[in-house]
C-alpha cells in the first residue's frame, strides 16, 4: 500500500525558518571553509574571481602556517574546498593535503586543471582517503570562447585534457562556468563537452565582481542563460546541470539556491590567513594567525556582511534560496544591495507530493550539530536548521521505524520533515529486506 506524503510548507515545530528580522540563524562556527592556498595562477583572466590578484607576488602561508590555521578551524570543520589562485601550485600542496587527511576532513579542489604534472597529482590524490573530487573552471565549449575568458593560449587544451584524464581515472569532476557576454548563448556547447569528457555535473554561475564593459553579461543575457540551463538543458541532459551562485529568485526563478551560507555556515581563508565571508567578497573580517575563530566569526565586519540583506527580502518566501542576493556585487559596486533584487515573492509553489510506500524505513545520512537555535543537519555542502523539538524524531531516523510507525508516533507533520529531508538528500528510504540485512 502507498500513501501520498506531502513535503510542502513545514511547521516551525520542526524546521527553524528564517526569521522576519535581522536575527539570522547563525551557526556558532563555520562548518564549510574555502582555503585559498596559493595566489599564483597560470591563467590571466581579466574577470578573475580572486580578490587578491594585486598581491600575487606575495608568498603564501607555508605548511606550518596552514597547520596553525587548520588547528583553529578543525573543531567545527565538516568540509574544505582548496582553491586559489591555482591551489596545486603551492610548493607544499601534497603535504597540506596529507595534513587535511590526517585531520579526517573531506575536501575538494577548485582548479583550472592546468597541472604541470597531472599523472603525479592524480596518483597522489588517489591515495587520499578524504579527497572528494574536482571542481574545474571551464568557460567555453571551444578554445576560442574559453580563452576569451582566460586570455591564455593553450589553456583550453590543457584543461580539457586533464578533465578527461581525471574522469577516466575515476575521480568525480564537476565543471564550473561563469556566464559572460561572450558565452551566454553557447552554454549548451559547454554542457555537451563536459558530458563527453565524463564529468558528473555542470554548474553555470553568475559573474560576481567588478563590472567589465563588453565582458560582463547584461541582466537580459543572464536571464537568457538561466532559461537555457533550467528550461532547455536540465530536463533532457544526461548529467545534472543547474545554476550555481546567487541569482535572486525575484530577478528570475531558477535552480540557484543555498547562497545564504557565506557568513552563516561558510567562510574563506586567503593565502595569508585572512578571513572573508566568501571567495568573492572583498571584506576582510580578521586573521586566524593572530585571532581566534570565534573572534573573527563574531567580528563587526562579519556582522556588517550579515546585515546587508535588504529589509524586503525578509518578506520573501524564497529568502533561504538566495540569501538576499549577492552581497559581493553590492560591495564591489558600492551599493546597498544586489542590483538584481526586485519585489519579494510572497507565495511559494508547493512541490509535487511524494508518493511513498508506508513500509519504507527512513535512515539518516546527516551529521547533527547542536546550535544556539536548535540543531544543524549537515551533509556535503547542505545545512538544514531544525528546532530543538525535532530532536526525538531525528533520533528515530535510524532504520528501525517505518514511515507508518513514524506517523503513528510523531504525527502527520513529522512526515513533512522526513519528506523534506529526503528531497534534500539528507535521509535515505530503505526497504525492509535491506534494513534487516544491515541490522543483522
Amino acid at each position: 500500500m502507498s500513501h501520498s506524503y506531502g513535503c510542502g510548507s513545514l511547521s516551525n515545530l520542526w524546521v527553524q525558518k528564517m526569521p522576519n528580522n535581522a536575527d539570522l540563524l547563525i551557526l556558532s562556527a563555520p562548518v564549510f571553509i574555502s582555503l585559498e592556498l596559493e595566489s599564483r595562477c597560470p591563467n590571466c583572466c581579466p574577470c578573475c574571481g580572486s580578490v587578491f590578484a594585486a598581491e600575487r607576488a606575495r608568498p603564501p602561508l607555508s605548511l606550518d602556517g596552514w597547520r596553525q590555521v587548520l588547528d583553529k578551524l578543525q573543531p567545527s570543520l565538516h568540509r574544505l574546498v582548496l582553491t586559489g589562485g591555482e591551489p596545486t601550485l603551492h610548493p607544499e600542496f601534497e603535504a597540506i593535503t596529507e595534513l587535511i587527511d590526517a585531520l579526517g576532513v573531506p575536501f575538494a579542489i577548485f582548479t583550472n586543471a592546468r597541472w604541470p604534472h597531472p599523472n603525479h597529482l592524480l596518483s597522489h590524490l588517489a591515495d587520499s582517503p578524504r579527497f572528494e573530487g574536482f571542481l574545474v573552471s571551464l568557460h567555453g565549449g571551444t578554445a576560442e570562447i574559453h580563452e576569451a575568458f582566460t586570455h591564455t593560449p593553450v589553456s583550453f587544451a590543457e584543461t580539457v585534457a586533464n578533465i578527461e584524464r581525471a574522469a577516466t581515472a575515476g575521480f568525480r569532476v564537476t565543471t564550473s562556468t561563469v556566464v559572460m557576454a561572450f558565452n551566454h548563448h553557447r552554454l549548451a556547447d559547454v554542457a555537451n563537452l563536459a558530458a563527453g569528457l565524463g564529468v558528473e555535473r555542470a554548474i553555470f554561475n553568475r559573474y560576481l565582481g567588478i563590472e567589465r564593459p563588453g565582458l560582463t553579461a547584461t541582466p537580459e543575457q543572464l536571464r537568457q542563460a538561466i532559461q537555457t540551463v533550467d528550461q532547455e538543458l536540465a530536463p533532457r541532459f544526461p548529467i545534472p546541470v543547474h545554476i550555481g551562485n546567487c541569482v535572486p529568485q525575484c530577478f528570475y526563478r531558477s535552480s540557484s539556491e543555498g547562497w545564504l551560507l557565506p557568513g552563516i555556515a561558510f567562510c574563506t581563508v586567503d593565502p595569508w590567513g585572512r578571513v572573508r565571508p566568501s571567495n568573492h567578497a572583498p571584506l576582510i573580517c580578521g586573521n586566524l594567525l593572530n585571532q581566534s575563530l570565534e573572534e573573527v566569526w563574531q567580528s563587526e565586519a562579519m556582522w556588517r556582511w550579515r546585515r546587508m540583506i535588504p529589509a524586503q527580502c525578509y518578506e520573501c518566501v524564497l529568502l533561504e534560496h538566495c540569501g538576499g542576493g549577492s552581497r559581493e556585487v553590492a560591495l564591489f559596486l558600492d551599493l546597498p544591495h544586489d542590483p538584481l533584487i526586485g519585489e519579494p515573492i510572497r507565495e511559494q509553489e508547493e512541490p509535487e507530493p511524494l508518493v511513498l510506500y508506508e513500509g519504507l524505513y527512513p535512515v539518516a545520512c546527516f551529521t547533527i550539530e547542536p546550535q544556539p537555535f536548535g540543531f544543524a543537519l549537515i551533509r556535503g555542502n547542505r545545512v538544514v536548521p531544525v528546532a530543538p523539538s525535532a530532536k526525538p524524531l531525528l533520533d528515530a531516523l535510524d532504520g528501525t521505524l517505518t514511515l507508518k510507525e513514524i506517523r503513528q508516533q510523531f504525527g502527520k507533520e513529522a512526515l513533512s520533515l522526513v519528506g523534506s529531508l529526503y528531497r534534500k538528500g539528507l535521509i535515505k528510504l530503505e526497504d525492509s529486506e535491506r534494513v534487516i540485512s544491515e541490522i543483522l
